[in-house]
């Protein structure tokens, strides 16, 4: 590739932190965390815990930006206090990851610029809200929800707040669309298209419809003891694992080509060599690991690697029976015998299932690793799987130099999406 494309900033809010550096100590720490859900009303709902971020204070994380929006600070405060949590959560990731890539007060062309923002189906609960109101009283909907609730509003206000006028837009395919959204940034890159772009994982705005639908089908945990003992709740790997779990999350990448990142002096988190998609040509919630195979090998090589030269996984692993076992049989037959010498680990077992955030909010934390060395646990592992027999960091961080991650993200409808990022070193 003549033009190459790097990560230069990163921004999360989830169930483990709203900053970097918790996030990461919390990954490392095996810290938990699934709760029992206040934000929302599952009374009617069998599984009642999740990530639940419903009283996030919002207003209070825009203050931290006072001094770096200078003028524009209350028109950004405005815009936040307005508009709903999916893009609230999203323009305060967003505006951390531009904060952390260095980003305010430096001139570019904003026509150069993009955002795209990973997700569908974001204002779900806003939408449900406002439609029992709709039944009680219509007059006091919200006067605003003809504007909030359609997906575009949320890069619509990530876009307004950074000024940036290239493409913006969503991108959906259920739980693989964050690594879906990286895949497009990619592109637009290495094309020439533009030379930056705010790549955001929005949270799912998830209501107890959503919830309950997932009950029906079997998709989420109901057993009884967890849902007193949440934080034991998510197991990825483990025999005991009975269902994934959701949570709110949000995360922002900031990618750019790398001479551009280098001309103004950019900390560099890693290199995206690759982002490979493709589906199991079936709509329904069942994962085909063959497929998901192909898609890792189609990865690698377009990374212009081989199987051996990827030392480590970071696994969607949702905690669902079927769908660990899927992942890990794809994992070995896309690698080979190398499959013995990864490491891979399951950050769900933490986080729960921040859906369409999930492929972005775990890369950041896949970054972070890198960073430092160290992988985080797998946790609630009290009996591996038999099949299972990949070094899943099993309930204690493990020292790990990452030199090449491989980061998977699967969803419903069929999709397959996996990026290839390694660490950048200069030439």
């Amino acid at each position: 590739m003549s033009r190459r494309v790097v990560i230069t900033g990163m921004g999360t809010i989830n169930p483990l932190g709203d900053n970097l550096e918790e996030y990461y100590n919390n990954l490392i720490a095996g810290k938990s965390g699934i709760k029992k859900w206040k934000s929302i009303d599952l009374s009617k709902v069998e599984c009642k815990i999740g990530g639940d971020l419903g009283d996030y204070d919002a207003l209070g994380a825009v203050e931290k930006f006072k001094e770096d929006l200078g003028d524009d600070f209350k028109r950004v405060r405005k815009l936040i206090k307005t508009t709903t949590f999916s893009a609230k959560m999203t323009a305060l990731s967003s505006l951390s990851a531009w904060k952390d890539a260095g980003l305010f007060g430096r001139e570019f062309d904003p026509y150069k610029a993009n955002v795209i923002v990973a997700g569908h189906n974001l204002n779900s609960n806003f939408i449900y809200n406002n439609s029992v109101q709709f039944q009680d009283e219509p007059e006091w909907t919200d006067p605003l929800a003809g504007v909030d609730a359609p997906d575009p509003n949320v890069p619509g206000i990530t876009s307004e707040i950074l000024n940036l006028k290239g493409p913006m837009f969503t991108i959906g395919g259920a739980c693989a669309s964050g690594n879906l959204a990286l895949r497009s940034g990619f592109r637009d890159i290495v094309s020439g298209e533009t030379d930056l772009c705010v790549i955001a994982g929005a949270p799912f705005d998830v209501s107890p419809t959503d919830i309950h639908a997932s009950v029906v089908i079997n998709a989420v945990v109901i057993k009884p003891e967890f849902q007193d003992r949440p934080e034991e709740a998510s197991r990825p790997f483990d025999k005991g694992s009975c269902g994934f779990l959701y949570s709110h999350g949000a995360g922002t990448l900031i990618i750019e080509e790398l001479e551009s990142a280098k001309a103004r002096g950019a900390k560099i988190y890693g290199e995206v060599l690759s982002v490979k998609a493709g589906s199991n040509a079936n709509h329904l919630p069942l994962p085909g690991g063959h497929e998901q195979a192909v898609v890792m090998q189609e990865a690698i090589r377009m990374a212009g690697l081989k199987p051996e030269d990827v030392d480590y996984v970071n696994c969607h692993a949702t905690s669902t029976p079927a769908g660990d076992i899927q992942e890990i049989m794809a994992i070995k037959e896309a690698f080979g015998d190398h499959y013995k010498q990864l490491k891979v680990n399951a950050p769900k077992s933490m986080l729960g299932h921040t859906c369409w955030a999930s492929p972005i909010v775990e890369t950041i934390g896949g970054l972070l690793q890198m960073k430092y060395g160290k992988l985080h646990p797998s946790i609630n592992i009290d009996e591996q799987k038999a099949d299972i027999d990949l070094d899943i960091c099993a309930n204690v961080a493990v020292d790990h130099q990452i030199e090449v991650m491989m980061k998977n993200s699967f969803g419903f409808g069929g999709v397959n999406c996996t990026s290839i990022i390694k660490r950048y070193k200069e030439d």
